[in-house]
């Protein structure tokens, strides 16, 4: 799936009535949605529901800050409660230079250790959630092929085109642990509202959906995520984000996505 195609769900593209007038290609229409505007800066907090196939829960609080400018985009998760998780951060640098290598951390405050994310971890489960690393740090667009399956097909009433997404090498589906996706992305916004994912491990099928889905200062957000994890048609286990107090362009600081941060806590 195109970088930034989940986390990043939650906010945007602005508006662009022309845009019926063009005649997009699969391809240009997930570029779009890999370029959609975010804000410069972002701060958040985000409830993560885990469910297990009896849908007993597991609930862990969240804060999330971006920032981004001409050459990189950077963001930070810190895990609040509870006490078993508290303490952990997740930062990434997503460069946009295709020849620069993301970089990724994590902060394990038990250890007291940083390690870095390597990209043959990204197919694994972010902290234990239906949603992998490589689903939080999106990937490169051209490491994907794209066709459109159909060009008009609504989700909550709101018309969308239907994209099939295929990965172009192997090195690609080791690093998600995807074989294929296919995405509805909404016209009016090019946010991502559905997909289904095949999975190569356990030939596992997800599930992720998008909902509540408003404008905020001119920037199209999304305040609920779900991802659900199936085999044989059956749930395994499923996760929400839930995500509010969502603010654009308004206090941080590039200082604040530093490994130091991380370990002394925000």
């Amino acid at each position: 799936m195109p970088k930034a195609c989940l986390i990043v769900s939650l906010g945007l593209i602005f508006f662009c009535p022309s845009i019926f007038a063009e005649n997009l290609s699969a391809y240009d229409i997930m570029k779009r949605v890999d370029e959609r505007y975010e804000g410069d800066t972002r701060t958040s907090k985000a409830t993560l529901i885990l469910m297990d196939k009896q849908d007993r829960q597991r609930v862990r609080e969240i804060e999330m800050n971006g920032f981004e400018k001409e050459d990189v985009e950077k963001s930070l998760m810190v895990f609040r409660s509870p006490s078993d998780v508290a303490g952990t951060s997740y930062m990434s640098w997503d460069w946009k230079d295709e020849n620069k290598e993301d970089d990724a951390w994590l902060y394990l405050p038990a250890l007291q250790k940083i390690r870095r994310v390597a990209a043959s971890d990204e197919s694994g489960s972010f902290m234990g959630s239906d949603f992998s690393y490589a689903d939080i740090n999106g990937l490169e667009l051209n490491d994907f092929s794209y066709e459109i399956e159909k060009d008009s097909d609504p989700v909550d009433g709101v018309d969308c085109w239907v994209i099939t997404t295929t990965p172009k090498h192997d090195e690609a589906i080791k690093t998600t642990g995807y074989t294929s996706a296919t995405s509805w992305v909404r016209k009016d916004s090019f946010m991502i509202v559905k997909g289904i994912i095949n999975v190569k491990k356990g030939k596992r099928v997800k599930y992720f959906s998008v909902k509540d889905i408003e404008q905020i200062d001119g920037i199209w957000t999304a305040h609920t995520l779900q991802m659900i994890t199936t085999r044989n048609n059956k749930k395994e286990h499923a996760s929400i984000l839930k995500i509010r107090d969502v603010v654009y362009n308004k206090g941080v600081d590039e200082s604040l996505f530093d490994t130091a941060v991380m370990q002394r806590g925000l």
